[in-house]
């Protein structure tokens, strides 16, 4: 699986090998599944951001992501910078993982996608907060179904109340011991 804190930071090359820059964030459609990528701010004023379309991202490396070429990267005002990973206007980090119980499981540090199936997320990785990550690990929910029965709001997620048997706990230090 690929989670988004691998692709952010990494660099973006075109296919003649000159850098177009590092990837900022991750854009998604209205349905969530991976759009954009955001690359890091080269304009004056910061209040337009650079993108490229998923579809013109050919290779994603473990090291790099390379892009078609120089006409795949569009400008566009921060304000139409609608769902990302975290600067977009719906931010999918720290939102409320709830399930539609009502039971809080946490918020989302990360996400991921299989890398053979796309772009679809099929799960989060959920904190408590700082130290209980540091005393307890990050919990990962994978999601069973897909997105099937997920409810990815502006304010919240919904997963269905089965969510809560397969979370399973990240491993960290203090655990291993």
């Amino acid at each position: 699986m690929r989670n988004v804190q691998q692709i952010i930071g990494l660099p973006v090359y075109l296919q003649d090998g000159k850098q177009a820059g590092r990837v900022q964030d991750i854009g998604f459609d209205e349905f969530w599944q991976v759009a954009s990528i955001v690359l890091d701010t080269k304009v004056w004023f910061r209040q337009a951001v650079r993108i490229v379309n998923w579809a013109d991202v050919t290779v994603v490396g473990d090291d790099a992501l390379i892009i078609r070429d120089r006409s795949a990267i569009a400008t566009i005002h921060r304000k139409h910078l609608l769902r990302t990973f975290h600067t977009g206007v719906v931010q999918l980090k720290e939102l409320p993982v709830y399930t539609v119980d009502g039971q809080e499981l946490g918020r989302v540090a990360d996400v991921y996608f299989r890398k053979s199936e796309g772009t679809q997320i099929v799960g989060y990785e959920l904190t408590d907060g700082f130290l209980a990550d540091v005393f307890e690990g990050r919990r990962r929910l994978i999601l069973p179904e897909g997105p099937k029965g997920v409810t990815l709001g502006e304010d919240a997620i919904l997963v269905p109340a089965s969510c809560e048997r397969v979370l399973e706990r990240e491993p960290n230090a203090e655990s291993d011991r």
